[in-house]
């Protein structure tokens, strides 16, 4: 029996169990195939989810009551949920932080330095963002959790400011070391609160200039940090966390020079942002295959595809996780730092009132549910007739071609899982056949479904 369970976009079906269908001898179809062959095999997937920013945090923590909370975050998290696994967490201020101030663990006066590192502290995260990733892990204790810097302390930088207009806003050359240690106290002081960070970027979007937090670190830069810094850092500390080179889009000379150069070694892999699309991964691919390679970002609402191709183009492309920005906001798309012109339009997994004090789960969660509700970490991709394809063109415009789009997985239980997406702006019908059986299904637009059997 094949069990069918779907999400329509004006979420009339939401993670809606269907009616089973059964694998029957072929019969000739004018509708295309998804053959699916759980004997070849691609990447394996570490887990799905989103990014918990200091707005995220705040509204889930301070805008909910506790029963609500935990409710939230079990939906969210939890394995009767849609069994979330992955999140990214800002080290210090982001763009989305509820006080439209940016900040980091060891801020000063202008002028004044802190080479020591004696007034770090993660106090500010003791309010809401701490007690919110414990209450993940109780929700979910195997979530893995990737940090990133959107920028040191000022007094580390060239312009002495935590934002990066016109990108010049660098690493003093005597910071790096600090810097490095910085790491290792962030790292050590989550883990004493039991929030372990399994893996680290060494910058969120270098060389991106910005009017909020960033940090101009350059290839060369960010590899010599990587090999000569902050992995030995971690080792002294007996750290064992991971470290993942770039976190921006579409970089691909600045990926490759990093993995065919010196700070390879100390390298778990690459993260990716999905803005300018993701055939960039399968290009690095089959530059150096054993690249581990993940999707640290992609914000709904502002890229030409919803979540559903999100993970699909994302998987497709050897991605073994997948992280949406944000995991909450409010109606208005924040709290965010002004100006942020950058992420309007973004949308949530889940908006929570200020006002009403209520969640509502909307389309994001519902279709990357789709996705993390059924295929487990550790399950591994297997080959299935790809029927659209990623493309991008000469003026940079990129996306999926229109009509049905597909992955499938064969998790560690032995379920095999298909996940097919309808993109196109009319209902679309399809077979899907496995080992010399088949079934006939079809898709309304918008419809994303997801395909189980043993």
């Amino acid at each position: 029996m094949v069990q069918a369970v779907l999400s329509t976009t004006d979420l009339s079906e939401a993670l809606t169990p269907m009616p089973s269908q059964r694998f029957t001898t072929p019969r000739h179809t004018s509708a295309p195939v998804i053959d699916i062959n759980d004997r070849r095999h691609y990447q394996r997937v570490t887990g799905f989810g989103a990014a918990m920013t200091d707005t995220s945090a705040w509204l889930i923590h301070d805008e909910l009551a506790p029963a609500a909370r935990r409710a939230l975050l079990r939906s969210l998290f939890g394995p009767s949920g849609i069994g979330l696994s992955y999140l990214r967490v800002p080290m210090g201020g982001s763009d989305f932080t509820v006080l439209g101030a940016p900040y980091s663990y060891d801020d000063l006066p202008a002028g004044v330095i802190d080479p020591q590192l004696d007034n770090f502290s993660v106090v500010h995260d003791y309010a809401y963002i701490l007690p919110t990733l414990e209450a993940v892990l109780n929700a979910n204790r195997h979530t893995q959790i990737l940090a990133a810097p959107w920028s040191p302390p000022a007094w580390m930088k060239t312009n002495d400011s935590l934002a990066n207009p016109y990108d010049e806003g660098s690493l003093r050359g005597w910071a790096y070391p600090v810097l490095a240690r910085y790491f290792v106290k962030f790292i050590r002081a989550y883990r004493d609160w039991g929030v372990p960070i399994a893996a680290v970027t060494p910058q969120n979007e270098p060389q991106a200039g910005a009017l909020y937090a960033g940090l101009n670190l350059s290839e060369p830069q960010e590899a010599m940090f990587v090999s000569q810094f902050l992995a030995p850092a971690l080792r002294a500390a007996h750290l064992r966390t991971a470290i993942y080179g770039l976190d921006r889009g579409a970089d691909f000379a600045y990926a490759e020079a990093l993995v065919q150069g010196t700070a390879n070694r100390n390298l778990a892999g690459i993260a990716w942002h999905c803005y300018g699309g993701m055939q960039v991964m399968s290009a690095l691919h089959a530059v150096d295959p054993r690249v581990h390679q993940v999707v640290s970002e992609c914000a709904p609402g502002i890229v030409p595809f919803p979540p559903a191709e999100v993970l699909i183009s994302g998987l497709r492309n050897w991605a073994s996780a997948v992280a949406l920005w944000n995991v909450a906001l409010d109606p208005a798309g924040g709290p965010v730092e002004m100006p942020n012109s950058a992420c309007t339009g973004c949308t949530p997994l889940v908006t929570i009132s200020e006002q009403t004090h209520r969640a509502t789960r909307d389309l994001d969660f519902y279709q990357l549910g789709q996705f993390s509700k059924f295929i487990q970490p550790g399950a591994v991709q297997i080959a299935a007739t790809r029927l659209a394809s990623d493309f991008r063109t000469a003026r940079g415009w990129y996306g999926v071609t229109p009509g049905l789009d597909d992955v499938a997985f064969l998790d560690p239980d032995g379920t095999r899982v298909l996940v097919v997406y309808d993109n196109a702006a009319s209902r679309r019908k399809f077979a899907v056949r496995w080992r010399g059986k088949m079934f006939s299904y079809a898709l309304a637009p918008g419809t994303t479904a997801t395909f189980t059997w043993r």
